[in-house]
């Protein structure tokens, strides 16, 4: 059984699985302050490590996924496979499996066998469906499970149907954000002294989860969300002058006054608007004529001119930046949203997780400007992605004392 005295500080974590699911929660945990060794195959690793995009050979989701983790390669075949387990399970807080719960069982980790080898641990299985019901046994990947969650729109007839352009699959990574928060409830669970917790999270659950105002509203009353497209001139994309584009969002009164005070938008326009509700985006009879206004308006001038002017009055407005540029601005060098480092000689950057988590006793002062920097500072003491399947694997033999095949 591990030691879990709350002194030691860092969580140790057993990774078991493989894909996105399952090392996206390694990956948020290792940010968050544990010690993460990730098991793979000898030969084909985690899965992440080969891909249509590769830098310097490697797959680029292995280079987000497994930064801050330990790799160790063992052959589940292999005569040391059960002793490497063993010591693993016994050394862990928390143990993390992907397979389905017959694999699961054939591989001796199972949460029975885990909890036979280490009965304080917090034991989280991943599932494509679920632990039960008639979609429990399927095969499962990222698509067939976006599908049956609903979440797939496809465009094209006859010889080829795809995916709608820009679609990214979203249980996988949800589920593995998801469990890495069950994870941290259960060993807070476990610290008030509650014993060994399970935490179970389905992709399939995970969709949905983030559909979950469609889901609201299909289950209310009947209908799916209004699309974005459908939502008024005072919530909506326009086209500027140099050819960029605007989103605009004067849906409270407030905001509505200054907007088109700024804008020199007729006053009848300007007092138009049913405020009862508290906003009013514009739909209506003459929402066509209110947006044609908007839009000559602002198609005068550029992107810049158009935020600067608007932001001068304090009305929601943005350019329509690709992720690209969202990565390389300003704001992301100032947060630390693409985290650097160096791989095999190289620099590049990754982005990083969202969240920062700093202890009191780290802070020189509590002014936003000590904040701000902790919180760029966040991903500093991280390990390198792994350059290779099983790099850790002497250093973390030592440390649990496992014999060398």
């Amino acid at each position: 059984m591990s030691d879990s005295s709350p002194d030691r500080g860092r969580p140790r974590v057993v990774d078991f699985s493989t894909h996105v699911p399952g090392p996206t929660a390694s990956r948020w945990l290792a940010h968050l302050g544990a010690d993460v060794i990730k098991v793979e195959h000898p030969r084909y690793g985690d899965g992440l490590r080969s891909g249509d995009q590769t830098f310097n050979g490697e797959g680029i989701l292995h280079l987000y996924l497994n930064v801050g983790v330990r790799s160790i390669a063992v052959d589940p075949r292999s005569t040391e496979w059960e002793a490497v387990v063993k010591n693993l399970v016994g050394w862990a807080d928390v143990v993390i499996v992907g397979n389905r719960p017959a694999r699961a069982a054939e591989l001796g980790i199972d949460y029975q066998s885990v909890l036979s080898i280490n009965d304080n641990v917090v034991y989280c299985q991943i599932t494509g469906y679920g632990l039960g019901g008639p979609w429990s046994q399927l095969g499962a990947h990222g698509l067939n499970i976006d599908a049956m969650a609903g979440s797939i729109q496809v465009e094209g007839r006859g010889e080829r149907v795809d995916p709608v352009v820009g679609f990214r699959t979203v249980g996988t990574n949800t589920a593995g954000m998801s469990a890495a928060s069950g994870i941290f409830a259960a060993l807070y669970r476990r610290e008030r002294g509650l014993g060994s917790q399970f935490v179970h999270v389905s992709v399939w659950e995970a969709a949905v989860s983030w559909m979950w105002r469609d889901a609201l509203s299909l289950s209310l009353v009947g209908t799916g969300m209004p699309e974005h497209r459908d939502a008024g001139p005072r919530n909506g994309v326009y086209e500027t002058a140099d050819g960029r584009h605007v989103v605009v969002c004067p849906i409270e009164r407030h905001f509505w006054e200054r907007f088109c005070d700024a804008l020199g938008l007729p006053a009848e326009m300007r007092d138009r608007g049913d405020w009862s509700s508290g906003t009013c985006d514009g739909r209506g009879p003459r929402a066509p004529e209110e947006r044609a206004v908007i839009r000559e308006r602002i198609l005068e001038m550029t992107s810049d001119e158009v935020v600067t002017l608007l932001s001068r009055v304090d009305v929601p407005a943005s350019p329509l930046l690709t992720v690209g540029e969202a990565c390389a601005s300003d704001q992301a060098a100032s947060s630390g949203t693409m985290m650097p480092m160096s791989y095999r000689g190289e620099r590049l950057s990754v982005p990083s997780v969202p969240v920062s988590v700093i202890s009191r006793s780290d802070l020189p002062s509590l002014d936003l400007e000590s904040l701000a920097a902790a919180h760029r500072e966040r991903a500093v003491g991280l390990r390198s992605p792994a350059e290779w399947i099983g790099q850790h694997g002497d250093e973390v033999r030592d440390d649990l004392k496992i014999e060398r095949p």
